[in-house]
């Protein structure tokens, strides 16, 4: 069976946390780094199982300020976008100093916060909080068994990207439980309602044929949503949506006549500065 309209997942975690990398390892690729910022960034892991084959959109954020983000995220506008998450995947580098074990408790309260207030207690989510290497060393001696009941506290999974083999259960460890936890979830749900269209019912991707620009839309409208002054009428708003409604188009007409791959980098980047601008 194929999923038409799966639900995403959603990547994310400090700057240089080591999401890029993390989706190398799991997917195979990763999206190219088109500024100083991984936020607003998409992927598309093509997944097969016995049961199920499926495109899974895979947004990136950044978490440069937990508070700011979590400020964005518990807003209603955001409701749309959380809703149809069917993944959360926070990676952190292992901590080197108490203070930046704090930071990781605070991020994981932070995305459950957000998780309960628009799905609800016991969303049907998978939630991985990933240990990256860390290049400094040492770094802080936390058992498994600690980052365990930390990470179980704020409903997530603990998984040592590092780690190879199984444990004493027989249960794969490392990728291979991330690739075994995302795999095993019902990823059926997303309607593609976010999914900008231009004028004609033609859809953005049918031109740039890329992941890039259409994940990045999505993002976007949440971004510019998130950042309308709250008294703003709604004359406005819509202004507002115009606006960035004709920036669009005028990346999609600029990008036609180009190469595939030179067009693809075109629209992620266009996107993205606009992104920046709100």
């Amino acid at each position: 069976m194929e999923i038409q309209h799966p639900r995403r997942i959603l990547a994310l975690g400090a700057p240089d946390s080591g999401v890029l990398s993390l989706l190398k390892d799991l997917t195979g690729s990763a999206p190219e780094l088109i500024s100083d910022s991984t936020a607003g960034l998409s992927h598309t892991w093509s997944l097969s199982t016995r049961y199920y084959t499926a495109n899974l959109p895979i947004w990136i954020d950044e978490i440069p300020s937990v508070s700011e983000w979590r400020s964005e995220f518990v807003k209603p506008e955001a409701k749309e976008v959380v809703s149809v998450l069917g993944a959360w995947i926070f990676c952190f580098r292992k901590p080197v100093k108490e203070e930046d074990f704090s930071v990781i408790k605070e991020a994981l309260q932070a995305i459950a916060d957000v998780i309960e207030k628009v799905c609800g207690y016991g969303a049907d989510v998978v939630c991985l909080a990933v240990a990256m290497p860390q290049s400094m060393t040492p770094y802080l001696d936390k058992s498994d068994d600690e980052w365990e009941e930390l990470c179980m506290e704020f409903g997530f999974e603990f998984v040592d990207a590092e780690a190879k083999g199984k444990n004493e259960f027989g249960e794969p460890l490392g990728m291979q439980r991330i690739e075994e936890a995302l795999k095993a979830h019902s990823w059926q749900g997303g309607d593609g309602g976010l999914d900008f269209v231009d004028g004609d019912g033609e859809g953005f991707g049918d031109s740039f044929d890329a992941e890039e620009l259409e994940m990045n839309m999505e993002l976007f409208g949440m971004k510019g949503a998130l950042h309308e002054a709250e008294d703003e009428d709604e004359e406005a708003q819509v202004e507002e949506l115009e606006s960035m409604m004709r920036r669009m188009m005028a990346i999609k007409e600029m990008g036609e006549s180009m190469p595939e791959a030179e067009r693809k980098r075109f629209a992620a980047k266009a996107v993205n500065d606009l992104m920046k601008g709100l």
